[in-house]
């Protein structure tokens, strides 16, 4: 079955698909909760203009139907949770937003939306008029309370020598209570129509500025979820090319490759050569140029199909529980040993834990787990170990060599590292987008780690951790404890490097010291100020660094990270630092590879003017070039004198940067005094 390139996007239609009851979850989510705290705290009414925002961004990207089911989700949920009437006030406002949403994505305007509200307020208005029809006892007792208070202001005016007002009102008050339903139709049909035209004005900005923010899932409007017989291999691409939609750079150029049962294959290539979107094609992307053959249907997800694992895990995970994340969309009726997966792929006895208390480690090898529960014939991972700590990343590795051998899967594995890419029978090299050949030495075998002090030897306390522990979601069922008792001294100009496995503790002390996370007990001091009074004086690097960056441009991002001090001579000055043209201030931030994205967090850091720099895994999923960009990046740091903790499970060249080990181990510091 032979799958040539399109170009169309056809148009959805029939029951709504995996991405829209996700979206529908998310965004009903964020109108629900502003709305609950509204009805909760009075004095939080302001959070009430967010409500229409959430439904608002989702009618502008998807069909009607999701829209619909939006709103009815989000007025359930409130109705369940804070009662009638702010259900019904955020009835009126999801379908405000939604009527907005819906005329934007139509590429209508004001003047469409104005006429859209001649004929929708009076509609809204009738249906308030219709409830209170119906609400018989909650009408009699409003209209009670009503002329109470109007016939007790016409007999103050009266008891003050106004008859005539006191009269113009008691006479006000009896007209309202005889035809309430005008009085109750005809302002409401006012106020609604006016409300539709400021919140068209209003939520325009709000899309405008949101219009970045992309919400389509490339493997959902590529259509590869069909009901055809799965038959992913042998799978031959001839001339592939892959182009964006909205862009005019091709990813990918004159593909040709091709894949066998039972085989191990390897994907190598820098940061933004086409590697991810190769594993999209191979998945069951269309193509824009070339054509992709096989016996039958990718069947992505489907037993007997294809399976993808992504770099990031918790982009993949659905189920509260571990069990229950892992069989999560499969048929049902379906037969799968849970425990069994699990044990393979290093979490025995976790089928009862919440997926939320995974590290990031435990999270990529329970998407594995889901992959396989899958019985698939291809299973393509995505730089699937660059979270996991050494052991696991060889366990994970070792996993995947033997699914060829022992099942007949076809696994293609996207890596950077020397040692993952020699498990393979063979190795497909890209470079900008191109097939070339390969050169083993690109890769950099691995260098052993580096052998570091654990112990500090004299200097100036800067940073100085007491005693602290942490504990999540304590006093329930659930209770995680990840820090024991920590204590730890940075000096000036230390470059300390944290070590640990996957669930150690790590990320969770790295936002304690950034002041972002209160520890359950103990304290944590900069300059001898407790760090939670000094927010900022620790600049954080996330794991994940596309997460960290808010901005459209570079420069933006600096900018606003920096803050109103930082301009454009200084956007220029770090991204000298970091070895990024100035250029790349005007660069779009989506455009970057992950190497560039790192140096971005890091310019940004820098722009902000940090006592100390604490980066969380900064090298993970790094090409060698892009390591060593930001190695070097680091280690000029360190040479003028910047004071750095460095968080990670990856300790090659690491002695380039740190002058101090320290390891983390369940939740214990050792040597950190």
């Amino acid at each position: 079955m032979t799958f040539p390139a399109v170009d169309d996007r056809r148009v959805v239609t029939g029951p709504l698909r995996p991405i829209e009851i996700a979206s529908i979850a998310i965004f009903s989510g964020l109108t629900v909760v502003p709305a609950v705290i509204v009805a909760v705290v009075p004095m939080a009414a302001a959070l009430g203009f967010l409500t229409p925002v959430p439904i608002a961004l989702l009618a502008a990207r998807t069909r009607l139907r999701a829209v619909i089911a939006a709103v009815v989700t989000t007025v359930a949920v409130t109705f369940a949770v804070a009662g009638l009437g702010t259900a019904f006030g955020v009835a009126v406002t999801a379908v405000i937003g939604g009527i907005v949403g819906e005329v934007r994505r139509r590429g209508g305007g004001l003047i469409v939306l104005s006429a859209l509200s001649v004929i929708i307020a009076p509609a809204i208005a009738g249906i308030t008029v219709l409830l209170m029809w119906v609400l018989k006892p909650l009408r009699t007792l409003g209209l009670e309370v009503f002329d109470n208070v109007l016939t007790g202001i016409a007999k103050t005016l009266r008891a003050v020598k106004l008859t005539g007002a006191g009269d113009a009102v008691e006479n006000f008050s009896g007209n309202v209570v005889d035809n309430w339903w005008l009085w109750l139709w005809i302002p409401g049909t006012i106020g609604t129509f006016l409300t539709l035209i400021l919140a068209g004005w209003c939520l325009g900005k709000v899309l405008d500025r949101l219009a970045d923010v992309k919400l389509d899932d490339t493997l959902e409007a590529a259509h590869v979820f069909d009901d055809s017989e799965p038959g992913p291999l042998p799978l031959r691409a001839v001339g592939v090319g892959y182009r964006y939609p909205g862009t005019s750079r091709d990813v990918l150029t004159g593909i040709d490759l091709e894949l066998h049962p039972g085989e191990f294959v390897a994907i190598v290539g820098a940061n933004g050569s086409g590697k991810s979107t190769l594993a999209k094609v191979l998945a069951g992307v269309d193509p824009t140029s070339g054509a992709v053959d096989r016996p039958g249907a990718p069947g992505l997800g489907r037993r007997g199909g294809t399976a993808l694992v992504l770099q990031r895990p918790e982009a993949q995970m659905l189920g509260s529980r571990v069990a229950d994340d892992l069989v999560w969309g499969l048929p049902e009726g379906a037969v799968v040993d849970v425990e069994g997966l699990l044990a393979e792929v290093g979490l025995a006895g976790l089928g009862d834990r919440d997926t939320s208390d995974l590290s990031g480690g435990q999270q990529q090898r329970l998407a594995v787990a889901a992959a396989l529960a899958r019985g698939p014939r291809l299973v393509i991972a995505d730089e699937v170990t660059s979270m996991v700590d050494p052991r696991g990343r060889d366990e994970l590795i070792g996993i995947l060599a033997e699914l060829p051998r022992r099942h007949g899967i076809t696994v293609v594995l996207i890596t950077h590292r020397d040692s993952e890419a020699r498990a393979a029978d063979r190795i497909v090299h890209l470079a900008d987008g191109r097939v070339v050949a390969h050169h083993p030495e690109w890769m950099r075998p691995e260098q052993s780690a580096p052998a570091l002090a654990s112990s500090h030897v004299g200097g100036e306390p800067l940073l100085v951790v007491s005693d602290v522990a942490h504990t999540y979601l304590q006093g329930s069922p659930w209770e995680v404890t990840a820090l024991h008792d920590v204590n730890l001294r940075v000096d000036r100009g230390d470059g300390v490097l944290i070590v640990g496995g996957n669930g150690s503790g790590k990320s969770t002390l790295a936002w304690i010291l950034a002041g972002l996370t209160k520890p359950t007990s103990g304290a944590v001091l900069i300059d001898g100020e407790p760090i939670a009074e000094n927010v900022g004086s620790v600049g954080l690097g996330f794991q994940h660094a596309r997460l960290q960056l808010q901005k459209v441009t570079v420069g933006d991002e600096i900018m606003a990270v920096g803050g109103e001090s930082v301009g454009t001579s200084e956007v220029g000055r770090v991204l000298d630092l970091v070895a990024l043209p100035r250029e790349f201030a005007a660069k779009r931030v989506d455009s970057l590879s992950g190497g560039q994205m790192r140096r971005v967090v890091l310019a940004s850091l820098i722009a902000s003017d940090p006592d100390v720099l604490v980066l969380d895994e900064p090298l993970a999923g790094l090409d060698p070039q892009a390591r060593e960009e930001v190695l070097g990046v680091l280690a000029r740091l360190r040479d003028d004198g910047a004071t750095i903790v460095i968080i990670s499970h990856d300790l090659e060249s690491l002695d380039r940067v740190c002058n101090r080990r320290v390891e983390l181990a369940a939740g214990v510091l050792e040597g950190g005094a």
